[in-house]
This record gives C-alpha cells, structure tokens and sequence, in this order.
C-alpha cells in the first residue's frame, strides 16, 4: 500500500518521503547586527525570518566579525534552511548583492586573491567560498531582491530585530568550522593579476616549510590541540598559534623557555645529562618537566604563590566568569592558553546589565593579565632550575610569598571595563600633569610602556640576582 503524502493546511507543504517539496517560491528576509562594528571587539548576529512564519537567529563566532560577516552570515543560514525550495531572499545589503551577481564568481576566477579586497571587504576567504558552495549545492530556484532599509517593511524590521536578538541571546554559530566539500570551488590560486608580494608569498607558504609544521612540533600540537578542546571546548590549528609565543607580553627568558618547550629540545627529566639528579626526577618522584614545575607537586606546595598570582589577577580582570581568568584550572599544561588568550576570550562572554561590552575589557585587560602569568611562570621556573643547579639553595614556596608579590606588584593594577570604577586619567594643574587612579597618586614613570618595563626588568634582577648568587 502507497503511503501519501502529508499536506499542511498552514504552509501548504508536501511532504513526500525525506523531502519537502514547496509548490510556489517562499520569499525570506535576511539581516545581519553588528555591535562594535571595525574592531576587535566586535559582537555580531545573524537571521532570518519566512513569510510561512518560520524563522532563526544566531551569535557569530570563530573568525573576525563585522557589519559584512553578518549580513553574509545570514544569507548563509538562510540557505542551510532552505536547501530544496523555490526561494526569493530578501536583503538589504548592497555588498551580498554585489557578491551574488558576480563578485564571488569574479574572486573565484582571479584566485581568492589580496587583488580582490576591494570585493571581499575584509569578509574572510573561507566564508566567501561556503557561500559559493551553498549557491551551487541547490535544487530549487533562486532569485535575491533589494529590501529597502528602514522602511517600515513588517518582514525587514522582523529580521532586524531577531539579528540583534540572535548576537545577545541567539545560539552560538561558529563560522570558522565551515568547509567546502572538495570540487565544489575552485580555491587554487591565479598568477594572473596578483601584486608581486602575492605571489612571493605563495612561493614561500608552498616551498619553505614554515618550522612549525615539522615534526619537532607535531608532539605539542597534538597535545595542544586536545588540551585547549578539553579546557574551552573549542578546537584550533596550532599552527595559527605557535608563533605567538613572541608576540604576547611575557618574559623574554620565558619565551626562550617555552620555545623551546615546544619543539621538544627543553633539557628536563630523560634528556638532562648534568650533575644533579633532581634534573632528571623532581623530588616526589615525578619525571621532571616544565609542565611539572608550574603544577607544583606535595613536595612543591605552590598554593601560597598561586594565591598571590590570583589576588593580582582579579585586580586587573572584568568581574566576569570566564576560564581563562583562571590559570589554576589550566591543566594538565597551565601555560597552553597563554599563546590563545586572544581566540579563546573572543565572544566567550555575553552582555549584562553591569557590563555592558565584556569583550573589550578582557581585550584591555589581557595585555596586564599575560604578564602577571608569564612573570608568575617565569619565577617559578628560574628558582626551580636555582635549585637544581645549586646544591646550597632549596626552593620553599611559601617563604617567597613577598619576593613572587613585589615582582607582580611592578604594574599598576586598576579594575579594566568596570562601570562605576575609576580609570586612569590625567590632571592638570599649576605644576607637571599628574596621573591619578582614583584620589591615589602615582609616579608618572610608573605609567607609561617604557617606566613599567624598567621597573619590571629591575625587580626581577634584583630577585633573581639576590636568589641564584
């Protein structure tokens, strides 16, 4: 016996076997909100809402967000939507109208080039190409209409409204998980029309191996890769992440250490031919290590100086809930999330009504945050290694509360983003301009970049002079 096909009064929908077959075209609206739009805080939303009454809406993350992303954005969830019907989308953005009538057949053509920006307008490569995808993968007709902006269309104002809900309260949507099936693009590069540092670019990426793709680093990315999906639940390439060991704000000598951490010719545990035995096993019987040495062990009760390292760190942090303000729940290797801060922290916290913009306060912050940590690290590492190479010293964590708190207290720590808080600002008056924190005064080389350097750099000479000599 033949089983019919289901037939919604409502929407007039025939349904027949795993397919819905839509008998006339369904016109959709699209709009895209964007909050912060250009910088690095940028929060955005997608949507899209039917005639039929159906509708979605989503928050934006995974890649750099803007006006342009969203708006694409939206007309890329349309189509996941709508995959087998006649569909007529309405948007009232002229750059995907100016993408769907050849702009990305034009990028396909010359190569997806730095020659295209003009097209792409700082919209990521990646997305461009799923939405050519998605344009292609159809079964059904497809048209685009221009809806005129703010002007009291029902449907129009109806997906704007629902963006700006989906980036407060929408689910989240990471578009930098979206892959183009093979064969579906053309995403090989052209040599026509490209800019000579174009091409010397693709000449190095396709000819010198960058180090970080070697096996040397295939151990720590595998690790690396699996620690930051178990702490942030996110999954990142470390080979986006690895150089950024010198572009954050810690210790150099740190970043030595890290590196070298990284590319497995760190001098710990199997590998340490000296003297000492502590080199090669920590005095709880653990194989000696970098990561070691940071957890600390029950011969090694670093408690009292993570207790510092957090007092400083909640001085400077937003008072809101995020794991990465939390170095002592990074395990098992506590200094994975320094190199990613920056990806980790992007849209990982939401709005509220005591801070309005979360994102740009841990941006602000971050700078502060990293060299607290790093600086905590850092000492950690240099009086471990004191003791390993100096039979006359012995490292008690507790008896250098005071020398791990002077060394963090070279920054001026002030609450970053807090409505309400009191921000670092300038005076005038009848003598030098001052810079005051609150009613407290504080000395101006203290203030600016290169008066905290030094007497960061000077604290920690004279803490680690004073504690190796």
């Amino acid at each position: 016996m033949t089983a019919q096909p289901y037939v919604s009064p409502a929407a007039g929908v025939v349904r027949s076997g795993a397919r819905i077959v839509f008998p006339s075209d369904i016109h959709v609206w699209t709009d895209g909100s964007a909050l912060n739009n250009g910088l690095e805080t940028c929060t955005a939303g997608a949507a899209w809402t039917a005639e039929l009454g159906f509708h979605d809406e989503v928050s934006l993350f995974g890649i750099t967000l803007s006006n342009n992303v969203a708006e694409v954005a939206a007309v890329v969830l349309c189509l996941l939507a709508w995959r087998d019907a006649h569909l007529v989308v309405h948007t009232d953005s002229s750059f995907v109208l100016g993408l769907v009538k050849g702009g990305l057949l034009a990028m396909e053509r010359d190569g997806w080039g730095d020659s295209l920006r003009h097209l792409s307008l700082g919209v990521p490569t990646g997305l461009l190409q799923y939405t050519l995808y998605l344009l292609r993968d159809r079964s059904g007709r497809l048209g685009f209409i221009k809806a005129k902006a703010h002007a009291n269309d029902v449907h129009n104002n109806m997906a704007d409204f629902l963006a700006n809900q989906g980036r407060i309260h929408g689910r989240r949507m990471d578009l930098g998980q979206l892959t183009v099936p093979t064969g579906w693009v053309d995403t090989a590069p052209v040599l026509a029309h490209q800019p000579l540092d174009f091409l010397t670019q693709l000449v190095v990426r396709h000819e010198v191996p960058p180090p970080t793709t070697t096996l040397r680093f295939g151990r720590f990315s595998d690790r690396w890769v699996v620690a930051m999906g178990g702490l942030f639940g996110q999954v990142l390439d470390p080979g986006l992440y690895i150089s950024n060991v010198w572009r954050i704000n810690i210790p150099e000598q740190l970043k030595e250490v890290l590196w070298r951490e990284m590319n497995g010719t760190q001098v710990l545990g199997v590998g340490y031919h000296g003297k000492s035995d502590m080199g090669r096993t920590c005095r709880c019987g653990a194989t000696m290590s970098l990561d070691h040495i940071l957890l600390g062990c029950y011969r090694y009760d670093i408690a009292p100086l993570c207790a510092v390292l957090s007092t400083h760190l909640t001085r400077v942090s937003p008072p809101v809930f995020c794991r990465s303000l939390r170095p002592e729940d990074w395990h098992p290797s506590p200094w994975y999330p320094l190199i990613a801060l920056r990806r980790v922290e992007r849209n990982a916290v939401r709005p509220s009504k005591t801070l309005k913009n979360p994102g740009k306060a841990l941006s602000l912050s971050r700078p502060k945050r990293e060299w607290l940590i790093g600086t905590y690290f850092w000492m950690l590492w240099r009086w471990r290694m004191k003791e390993i190479h100096d039979s006359s010293f012995m490292f008690v964590p507790r008896l250098l509360v005071d020398a791990l708190d002077d060394a963090l207290g070279a920054l001026p720590t002030t609450p970053v983003g807090v409505r309400g808080s009191s921000s670092l600002r300038k005076t005038t008056g009848p003598g030098p301009a001052q810079d005051t924190v609150g009613e407290t005064s504080v000395p101006p080389s203290t203030t600016s970049f290169s008066g905290l350097v030094g007497r960061r750099e000077a604290i920690l000479r004279t803490l680690t002079d004073g504690a190796f000599d």
